[in-house]
């Protein structure tokens, strides 16, 4: 059985892989809000992209010989791609370019660009991290709502605060000497936390960090490995647009422990 270490070390590397991957936050160049009207698609004009009304996702209209493939099926005329799943499907390809839906709380759709070529891949030199620290592994307790909320929340893009996130509950831990409830949402069957700290801006990513953990047991416990938080997409690219902690999650003390951020050449 590995240790927490060699676990903490395995994750580090699935990071890198994850985040230099195509498409992966470092290949994304661009994004193109859809509309009613068919528009032609960001660096493939003879394609198009229009919303699909009353579905979660959007139509590609392509011709066959423009090679445009949604996870590996031709496109040949119009074709519906859902929005993007929790498993990183469906995906548009074309040459060198990558596609997929977007939407923040199913309310309005993006298509997202991304670059194999993209100058922050070539320009990218890992990420830095704090070293494991097992105390930063805290044991809490996650208390359900009723019901999950539908909760307003803000973005790094200014417009697209005000979207939903999924809150099912908080999460009471002791952190700096004193108990902290924190608010976590729903990604999948996931709880993704997104904080602040007292590195927040001087030694880590502003406006703050992420969070995945895995959605408690029956009882409520849960440990919040602080080992695992990780930069933001949008540390990696402008182009995304990411949830900014909410005010009881904007920790007075500092959590030195986790990713810090990108490098860059």
């Amino acid at each position: 059985m590995s240790s927490p270490s060699d676990a903490w070390h395995a994750w580090r590397s699935a990071r890198l892989e994850a985040v230099t991957s195509v498409p992966g936050n470092l290949a994304l160049v661009s994004y193109q809000p859809v509309g009613a009207a068919p528009e032609p698609i960001e660096g493939v004009p003879d394609a198009t992209v229009r919303r699909a009304e009353g579905k979660e996702g959007v139509l590609v209209t392509a011709p066959s010989a423009l090679g445009m493939r949604v996870d590996g099926a031709p496109i040949d005329g119009e074709t519906f791609v859902p929005r993007l799943g929790a498993d990183g499907t469906p995906v548009v390809r074309c040459g060198h370019l990558s596609f997929d839906v977007f939407s923040l709380d199913g309310t309005d759709h993006e298509l997202r660009v991304y670059d194999d070529r993209s100058e922050n891949l070539r320009l990218f030199a890992g990420i830095d991290a704090y070293d494991h620290d097992p105390s930063l592994a805290v044991e809490g307790v996650f208390t359900a709502y009723d019901a999950t909320d539908q909760v307003a929340w803000d973005f790094t893009r200014a417009q697209d605060s005000g979207h939903t996130k999924k809150v099912p509950g908080t999460i009471t831990l002791h952190l700096g000497g004193e108990p902290r409830e924190l608010l976590a949402f729903l990604d999948g069957n996931d709880l993704v936390l997104v904080f602040a700290d007292a590195t927040t801006g001087r030694e880590t990513y502003a406006p703050g960090r992420f969070l995945r953990i895995p959605r408690p047991e029956a009882d409520g416990a849960v440990t919040v490995d602080f080992n695992r938080a990780f930069v933001p997409p949008c540390g990696f690219s402008d182009f995304y647009s990411c949830p900014i902690p909410p005010p009881q999650n904007r920790l007075p003390v500092p959590v030195r422990a986790g990713e810090k951020r990108a490098l860059w050449k």
